[in-house]
Parts: C-alpha cells; sequence; structure tokens
C-alpha cells in the first residue's frame, strides 16, 4: 500500500492525505476531499477475507490467509521503512474507522442501547483512550475479563471525525499536558496467545489515542455505531488458550475484522508529527513496567 496526497483548497499549500476506497476493486482510489475533484489510484491487493468469501478450514482460505499476512508485513515494512515512520492499522469502511473501548456492564448497556454514550456512570470529559487494534483492546481488558473493563465495544467513527481527533493530537509517551495524545505501543497479535495475553509483536506498533475535555466530548458525540463485542472477545481467549490454537482461530476467522494500512484525511504536518510521515524524528524509548500508563 503506498500513501499518495491531494491538495485541498481549505488547506493551503498543505498536503491531506486521506484513507483509501476498499469498493475499488482492482486498486485503491484515494477518497479526496469533495472540493478537489480528483481521484488518485494506488497499487493495493484485497483478500476474500474482506468480503467473507471462503471457508475458514478450507485449502483455498488457508491460502488466503497466509495472503493477508503476507500483504500486511510487505505494507508495513512498505510503509514504515525508516524515520520512525509509524502505520495505523484498524478495521475501516467507506463510512469510517473502528475503533474498540472496554466499560463495565452499565456504561455498555447504556451505549448498546442508545447507540451513543451518555447515562449515569459515564463522564464525556474525562481521559478516555481508544484503541483501533482489537488484539490491543484484548490485551488491555484481559480479554475483557478485568474488573471495569467487562464489556468491550466496538465504536464507528466518520473518517472527517477520526482526522478531526488527530488533528488535535501530540505524539506523547508520558502523561499530562494537551487534550490529545497519540502513543504507539507495540503490536499485540490477534491470531496467537502468550499464556494470559495475546502475543506481543515486537516490531510493529499499534496508535492509542487518548482524549479528555472537549476532545473526548467530540468522540461522544462523533459515534454513529456501537457493537458489543464482548462475546467474540471471549471466544479468541478460549481459541488463544485451546490445545489446537491455530485450527481454533482459523475457524474464528470469518468473525475477526480485517485491520488494514489508514491513513486519515489530516494535513501533512499533522502526520508528520504523529510519525505517520517522515520528519517527526524517533519515538521515545519503550517505558519499564514500573512506569506504564495505567
Amino acid at each position: 500500500v503506498a500513501a499518495a496526497f491531494l491538495f485541498s483548497s481549505t488547506l493551503v499549500r498543505s498536503p491531506v492525505f486521506c484513507f483509501m476506497d476498499p469498493a475499488v476493486s482492482d486498486g485503491a482510489r484515494l477518497t479526496e476531499p469533495a472540493e478537489t475533484g480528483l481521484n488518485i489510484l494506488v497499487d493495493t491487493e484485497e483478500s476474500s477475507l474482506s468480503s467473507g468469501e471462503g471457508s475458514p478450514t478450507s485449502p483455498s482460505s488457508q491460502r488466503d490467509v497466509h495472503d493477508v499476512h503476507e500483504v500486511v508485513e510487505h505494507d508495513h515494512a512498505t510503509l514504515a521503512s525508516g524515520d520512525g515512520i509509524q502505520v495505523f492499522r484498524g478495521h475501516w469502511d467507506d463510512e469510517g474507522v473502528y475503533f474498540y473501548q472496554a466499560y463495565n456492564d452499565e456504561i455498555a448497556e447504556w451505549a448498546v442501547q442508545h447507540q451513543q454514550f451518555g447515562g449515569p456512570q459515564f463522564n464525556p470529559t474525562r481521559m478516555t483512550w481508544i484503541k483501533p487494534s482489537f488484539a490491543w483492546v484484548l490485551y488491555r481488558s484481559g480479554y475483557a475479563r478485568k474488573h471495569n473493563q467487562t464489556r468491550i465495544l466496538k465504536v464507528k467513527l466518520p473518517h472527517i471525525s477520526a482526522a478531526e481527533l488527530l488533528n488535535n493530537c501530540q505524539c506523547r509517551t508520558g502523561g499530562g499536558g494537551s487534550k490529545g495524545r497519540v502513543q504507539w505501543d507495540p503490536e499485540r497479535d490477534l491470531m496467537s496467545g502468550d499464556g494470559k495475553v495475546p502475543r506481543e509483536m515486537l516490531r510493529r506498533r499499534a496508535i492509542q489515542i487518548g482524549l479528555k475535555g472537549s476532545l473526548s466530548e467530540f468522540y461522544v458525540k462523533s459515534v454513529i455505531a456501537i457493537e458489543d463485542v464482548t462475546e467474540l472477545a471471549h471466544r479468541v481467549q478460549a481459541a488463544h488458550t485451546a490445545a489446537d490454537s491455530k485450527m481454533a482461530m482459523s475457524e474464528l476467522l470469518p468473525e475477526l475484522p480485517v485491520e488494514r494500512p489508514y491513513m486519515p484525511c489530516c494535513p501533512a504536518p499533522v502526520l508528520t508529527r504523529l510519525r505517520m510521515l517522515p520528519g517527526g524524528g524517533p519515538l521515545h524509548e519503550r517505558r519499564s513496567k514500573k512506569h506504564k500508563r495505567r
């Protein structure tokens, strides 16, 4: 997957990077701001897993799984080679991009029922972290088994809203300061476990977005869909700890999110600041367990 850019009349001399449109079957078209009227094609590949084709236990499906992983690794190596560039990976479509959060039963029940966040226990201004990596929220919540993290919600935001949140974030590994913070932590492998958690992937990082105050309120108001995926989280845990973990996970493949490289519709300086384009400098060294963010 290659990154390209478009120039928006509303952002003079500032290239705007946009997500790839999966509707184009023989490639991927960058979806541009409406006023530009431009289409730029870049090469990419799609797997039949994205459209739900094939049986998870069939030979063709097994090839699809390997193909997906090969394309993923190739894309990551291409985009993240050199200069500390990181890749935002997530499940997305034409309408928006998905993020995961873990909540207690009361907040989750209210959110799913009303398709928005609220209710007596929910505080829209408190610091909240959203993650596009399903494996990462499984790790943080202990497969939705930790106290006050017993329900995992899959939350959909419009592309423009996700970009607006990132426009107001800084890339940090420590605490305090801004209302929006981006952290790049070692990714977790959705396909395999390591004891009680999804396996850590040392050569790839996953984005986490911390929001508080007005940014958290904007996030809450921007939600367009909320799905409870707690049951799937529990099934992934069972598969990770099964005697034949690979077979158990292969049976879950049709239900798992297909997470692909995603380029938010942000000006180039923002993406550089957040380490998604060259020039932002290296990330800080990983903190010790003693100083991990809670």
